[in-house]
């Protein structure tokens, strides 16, 4: 920690023991102080990696004489002002004996690499501009509630012994966690990991780093947005990976519920704990990503290995069906057909509702195609008997290797009654396609009811 940094600032923390008097001295000095131009209104669109330090609701707080007075006091009792750049805000280093709270304050380049919280630190509803780095940080109980990261913020190597809550925190530039150590409880629940102001500055393009990381207890991501492509911010930089959990381990229960993945997610190497809750996921979003299909595939496929390991066959085939869209993309023409093909009758082999539909379908289409092929009159009084004939023979034909309607079979009389009728003569065609179709949806049908209901 600079002598002329972050003592000044702790000394501005320690004037008053009141919350928002702390938050109006605070934000009001950084309204004297920073440079004008940092304080300009964002413009929509691209920002970073241009800072631009937003004011606080209501604008940056108005100091008196009295408060500059006192400032200026605090300023030369510690080496002058800080120099605004980089490290503007050093805390690097620093020990942390007592809870320190720094909600509502808004911090500017700000450094807490090696820093040890020893107690409980609060950083709920704080604003972070420019990066952030909490390198190799020591945390006890630590709150980041409904804070905001305005760019890449690091917590590489970190580690938190008690409870970590990063409950509704929005990254914007991305976050990463690579190497982080969670001892106890860690929630981030309703987080956004966004591609705003990624800067291309994480490692390897990652927007969510968790690599390396372990979880020891409870974890939670519930309802996390990893990835925002509908942004309406223009980005220079993608991230080529919106979510990477590589080597990584999960050492207790842990809750994607409800999570939105901008993109096929990395679990390589990854040990997930037995109860992982993947459930109420939309992975539509995931497959709209414009990243290699290559990646894609093998994204999925670890996944779908990862599931059958824990034996849980809905989640196995969930990342199945993922996997083989992704491959889609990258088949010729031929086995992209018959891949499309395998969706669309049977959501590879998962849809029971799908593929009773086309079962059912074909042949009761065939004949209702069977009974129009006897039609002779505007309405033959024995429409009836022929109705009953052309359904008897549409069932027959799309199930031929039972015999129903050939020699003695049960339903024979059904397809004398349609050959005695035959006016348009498409009888013998029409019962050529089922024969053909009638086995491979029948297969579909009972490989989806397979799927769904096997034991294991």
């Amino acid at each position: 920690m600079s002598d002329t940094n972050g003592k000044f600032w702790l000394a501005v923390m320690r004037l008053t023991a009141d919350a928002e008097e702390r938050i109006r001295l605070w934000n009001g000095y950084l309204g004297w102080k920073l440079p004008t131009n940092i304080k300009e209104d964002k413009e929509s669109g691209y920002v970073w990696p241009k800072l631009i330090v937003e004011p606080p609701d209501g604008g940056w707080p108005e100091l008196t004489k009295e408060d500059k007075a006192m400032l200026e006091m605090q300023a030369s009792a510690h080496g002058g002002h800080p120099k605004f750049g980089e490290n503007y805000m050093d805390f690097s280093s620093c020990n942390f004996s007592q809870r320190i709270d720094f909600s509502g304050l808004t911090l500017v380049e700000s450094n807490f690499s090696g820093s040890e919280f020893k107690n409980e630190v609060t950083f709920d509803q704080t604003r972070f501009y420019g990066v952030t780095y909490f390198t190799d940080t020591g945390f006890n109980y630590a709150h980041f509630s409904k804070a905001i990261f305005d760019a890449p913020a690091h917590f590489d190597k970190s580690r938190f012994i008690a409870s970590a809550t990063f409950i509704g925190v929005e990254f914007t530039g991305g976050a990463s966690f690579n190497s982080a150590m969670f001892e106890g409880q860690v929630m981030f629940n309703d987080s956004k990991f966004e591609e705003r102001y990624f800067s291309g500055g994480m490692v390897d393009l990652v927007l969510a780093d968790f690599r390396n990381a372990t979880f020891m207890t409870r974890t939670s991501f519930r309802n996390v947005l990893f990835g925002n492509d509908d942004s309406v911010y223009s980005r220079r930089i993608w991230p080529q990976r919106r979510a990477d959990f590589t080597d990584a381990h999960f050492q207790s229960t842990t809750d994607f519920r409800g999570v939105v993945f901008g993109g096929a997610p990395a679990f390589f190497n990854t040990r997930l704990h037995e109860d992982t809750d993947f459930s109420h996921i939309n992975w539509k979003k995931a497959e709209t990503d414009n990243i290699s299909a290559d990646y894609a595939i093998r994204a999925w496929e670890r996944l779908e290995l990862m599931m059958s390991e824990l034996e849980k066959p809905l989640d196995r085939h969930q990342f199945f069906r993922l996997k083989m869209r992704a491959r889609r993309r990258t088949e010729n023409w031929f086995l992209r057909t018959l891949n499309l093909i395998f969706e669309v009758t049977s959501d590879y082999g998962w849809g029971v509702k799908r593929a009773f539909f086309w079962w059912f379908g074909h042949w009761f289409g065939m004949s209702v195609l069977m009974y129009l092929n006897t039609l002779t009159a505007a309405f033959p009084a024995d429409w009836l008997k022929l109705a009953k004939a052309s359904l008897g023979t549409g069932f027959a034909n799309a199930h031929a290797f039972l015999g129903l309607a050939t020699g003695d079979g049960y339903l024979a009389g059904c397809r004398e009654v349609l050959e005695k009728n035959n006016a348009l003569g498409f009888l013998n065609a029409i019962g050529t396609i089922e024969t053909f179709l009638g086995p491979i949806f029948l297969f579909l049908l009972l490989l989806t009811l397979r799927n769904r209901f096997r034991l294991a």
